[in-house]
């Protein structure tokens, strides 16, 4: 589940996986090179990219299509 509702709790939520992305920035990285270092940390690669749509919905990331690099959006 993306967000949490009266079933799904915070923690089995793709949106409480999302800061474990932002902390790998905030330099560029491929996305596969991040799913390998938090797979563990996913049930499955589906969750993982839910989060990071999310992230990108959110203009936390930008995703280069192209390349499959992921840029972290400064805020400031």
């Amino acid at each position: 589940m993306i967000i949490p509702n009266k079933v799904v709790s915070l923690e089995d939520s793709a949106l409480s996986l999302t800061p474990l992305i932002l902390k790998l920035g905030p330099a560029p990285i491929a996305v596969g090179q991040i799913y390998e270092e938090l797979a563990d940390s996913f049930e499955s690669p589906d969750q993982f990219i839910l989060a990071l749509d999310l992230l990108f919905v959110l203009l936390r990331i930008d995703v280069d299509m192209t390349t499959g690099v992921v840029t972290y959006v400064d805020r400031d």
